[in-house]
């Protein structure tokens, strides 16, 4: 984001605004939902499942994590709004505060939106991994299974396993890049996003 008190911010990409909401306010939930509906049939038919104890354990802190998500979405929100919102507000002819305590106000409240939507985000991905790794616990199967139930469940619990290390190594890497990307930025002056 840029320092010059003359422009309006922007967020960075100009369609991070639309993804997050989707993952906060889509995504977040539907999984949240989930995995109280896994915990709810391990909590009735544990003897059924190799692990119910650690899996339940894993997909509450998904559930948890999944709805700080909503939360920190929800209240990143109200500070997400655009120079188009501002002209719907304050139409021609009206009343309008000075353009630059609107500019001002507007910088700052994108940086309080970067700020918990990162924490959202942040929320989000682990809550993603958690979930991955519940369900990788939920498909391990139960001590007895026959071979051919067997070798599917545990095919399905590696694959399940292997896809939620890739987002966490996918989740690692994005980070590792935003923070070289920030650096860049405040050494070149532009300021770069405050850190979370």
């Amino acid at each position: 984001m840029s320092d010059d008190s003359s422009e309006w911010a922007k967020p960075t990409p100009l369609g991070y605004g639309s993804a997050s909401e989707a993952a906060h306010f889509v995504a977040a939930p539907l999984l949240a939902g989930a995995c109280i509906a896994m915990v709810g049939v391990l909590g009735s038919d544990g003897d059924k499942f190799r692990w119910p104890g650690p899996a339940m354990l894993l997909l509450t802190m998904a559930f948890v994590v999944l709805i700080a998500s909503v939360q920190y979405g929800f209240h990143a929100r109200r500070h997400f709004y655009s120079p188009a919102d501002l002209d719907a507000w304050y139409p021609p002819g009206a009343r309008r505060p000075a353009e630059e305590s609107l500019r001002a106000a507007q910088r700052h409240d994108i940086g309080e939106w970067q700020r918990m939507t990162r924490r959202g985000s942040t929320a989000y991905n682990m809550g993603i991994v958690l979930l991955g790794a519940g369900v990788t616990l939920v498909l391990a199967p139960p001590e007895g299974a026959s071979l051919g139930h067997a070798v599917c469940r545990w095919t399905a619990a590696t694959v399940t396993a292997v896809g939620s290390l890739a987002e966490l190594e996918w989740i690692l890497r994005g980070e590792r890049v935003r923070r070289a990307l920030d650096q860049v930025a405040r050494s070149a002056g532009a300021g770069g996003e405050p850190d979370a």
